[in-house]
């Protein structure tokens, strides 16, 4: 019996561009995407009855799995009752690292393969109501890497005609992937995810756009001249100081500024701490609260870690040290006798 497992990675998303729309062009952003946290999803199509298992401390996932799982199934007419799905393993949502669309495209991936359906990433991130603000997490599941997007056309009539986030915006088509350049291989990010309320999410997220967009055109079009003059060139070079004066610009106007300024005083006093101690590129990532400094050394990231432990004790919920993944989710065929 074949089985297929789907190892994700996991989405940084550093900022939008565009919450102004005066172009005629919305959302915008830039990302990448690191090894860890995994989601890990396994599935078989020859099972007695259809059934969905996970571990106890992502039971709450199974509703999500039900959901998207169903979406496909409808779509392309597959029969559910021989599958079985086993979720082995999945980060926090709401914490802004995107575990949602690595997992609905886990399942979605899983199920089309299973069944023998030629079906494109682009099509099965429509299917299953993901993308529809940022383009960062379906591409990063197809090919890792560091993501610019384009956002979607914007106005009356078009993809997308008021601010909204992708939760509210499952009609508009995945946003546009512009370019995809590989993270440099000996970067290290050293993941901070502090046991702070969730970032915005829901009505929350919805009234955020709606209170605070449009962001003024200056500041919008100086964000954009930092992705294009700071952190672009910083990535294909390998040049992290020039990458990180980019990153730190961009979190002090814009829509990214608004983010951080709706944060825990936690999340702030981890940015503070990030700057204090020299680190040459860091951010939060979506609405947070996870956070991310960049390095560029194993030996370095570990000083950063034990840094951040010793100051930041009896706070820290979650910290990692990631790797880059410059290849996507990795899809592996298993014999499950």
């Amino acid at each position: 019996m074949v089985k297929i497992r789907i190892t994700t990675p996991c989405r940084i998303h550093l900022s939008l561009i565009d919450e102004n729309g005066y172009t005629g062009r919305v959302d915008g952003g830039i990302g990448l995407m690191l090894d860890r946290p995994n989601v890990v999803f396994e599935a078989t199509n020859h099972a007695e009855e259809f059934k969905i298992e996970a571990h106890k401390y992502y039971r709450e996932s199974i509703e999500v799995i039900n959901e998207q799982a169903s979406k496909i199934f409808k779509a392309y007419n597959i029969n559910n009752k021989n599958f079985h799905f086993n979720l082995k393993r999945y980060y926090p949502s709401h914490v802004g690292l995107g575990s949602k669309t690595q997992l609905s495209l886990a399942i979605a991936i899983a199920i089309t393969k299973l069944k023998n359906k030629s079906v494109s990433i682009q099509e099965l991130t429509k299917l299953v109501q993901r993308g529809g603000t940022s383009g960062i997490g379906w591409r990063g599941f197809e090919k890792g890497g560091f993501i610019i997007d384009a956002g979607h056309d914007f106005g009356k009539g078009k993809e997308k005609e008021s601010f909204l986030p992708s939760s509210a915006s499952i009609t508009a088509d995945p946003a546009l992937t512009i370019m995809r350049y590989p993270i440099p291989e000996h970067w290290r990010f050293v993941l901070v995810i502090p046991n702070v309320k969730k970032g915005a999410y829901g009505d929350e997220e919805i009234n955020i756009f709606q209170n605070h967009a449009p962001i003024p055109k200056e500041e919008v079009n100086e964000v954009s001249h930092q992705i294009l003059m700071k952190v672009i060139p910083g990535i294909i070079n390998e040049d992290l100081e020039c990458f990180g004066e980019g990153l730190k610009r961009i979190q002090s106007i814009g829509f990214k500024k608004i983010e951080i300024s709706l944060q825990h005083d936690i999340v702030k006093n981890v940015l503070y701490l990030f700057e204090e101690y020299g680190v040459k590129a860091f951010g939060m990532s979506s609405f947070g609260p996870s956070i991310v400094g960049v390095v560029e050394s194993d030996e370095d990231a570990n000083k950063l870690l034990k840094n951040i432990q010793i100051r930041l004790k009896n706070i820290i919920g979650h910290i990692y040290i990631c790797k880059p993944n410059n290849c996507g989710a990795k899809i592996e065929f298993l014999d499950d006798n």
